[in-house]
């Protein structure tokens, strides 16, 4: 089979492997919009701007609900599944067939890519229906780009958290440990203007906000130009990416963590 057919074989079976499971596509696609929805119903209508984009209520909630979607596609499922698949033995097992350890990362990324782009077309489309989002070239491809860095970005730490994750138990409660907070600390949930000054400081250490802030800068009004992209942001959620590909190159493991 050549590199491309065995690329394109587990990728379909990523992709499946997705779709078919009722938790990961509540949690990735069903989440995002019932958060979309509930926020859209109680800050919804608000005459004010947000101090650093110029965004509505109603424009602001579509791209940080976007950013909760691409994490939720990428870094937790990446995280979860791949623990799941280390301690039922599934990883250990791959790893003695011929299968390219290239090519199971490739895959496995390729099809978070995936599925976090259509989780952002949903959004943005429930968005525009909902809410009147304006929806035209230079948002669509500046979303793409956003999308495509950052689920790539964030499937690379997404693999590194595996590093310390010890065990499938474990697997939620940590990577929900991580995400939850910084969602409220990176204005997925509210302007990030807004916080104490620590928080804001502490919130722009890490990746979700500066992904947020890319997607909030292509929906901004006042964007101009073929792309509108935040290129500082989007450079340090690619900085991230690459040192969480480093870590899980280092560190990662393929064996069962109870047989260590």
């Amino acid at each position: 089979m050549t590199g491309f057919r065995l690329f394109w074989h587990q990728f379909s079976f990523e992709w499946k492997m997705f779709w078919r499971n009722p938790a990961s596509v509540f949690f990735s696609v069903g989440l995002p919009l019932v958060f979309l929805f509930l926020l859209g119903a109680v800050f919804g209508g608000a005459a004010e701007r947000d101090s650093t984009y110029g965004l509505l209520a109603d424009q602001y909630l579509v791209p940080a609900i976007m950013t909760l979607g691409i994490v939720s596609a990428s870094f937790v499922n990446v995280a979860m599944t791949i623990t799941y698949q280390r301690e039922m033995g599934v990883l250990k097992r791959l790893r003695g067939t011929p299968l390219p350890t290239s090519v199971f990362v490739s895959a496995r990324t390729a099809s978070a890519v995936v599925n976090s782009g259509l989780i952002a077309l949903v959004i943005l489309l429930a968005g525009h229906l909902a809410y009147g989002i304006a929806v035209d070239g230079q948002r669509l491809l500046g979303t793409l780009i956003v999308v495509i860095v950052g689920s790539v970005s964030f499937c690379a730490l997404g693999f590194a958290l595996t590093i310390v994750i010890p065990n499938q138990g474990a697997a939620t409660a940590i990577t929900n440990m991580i995400t939850l907070p910084l969602y409220f600390i990176s204005g997925v949930f509210g302007d990030a203007a807004n916080l104490p000054t620590v928080l804001s400081v502490i919130g722009k250490i890490f990746p979700i906000y500066h992904l947020g802030a890319c997607l909030f800068e292509t929906f901004s009004p006042d964007a101009s130009g073929l792309v509108a992209l935040d290129l500082k942001d989007l450079g340090i959620v690619a900085a991230w990416g690459a040192v969480g590909m480093l870590l899980a190159s280092w560190k990662f493991r393929w064996e069962p963590q109870e047989s260590r």
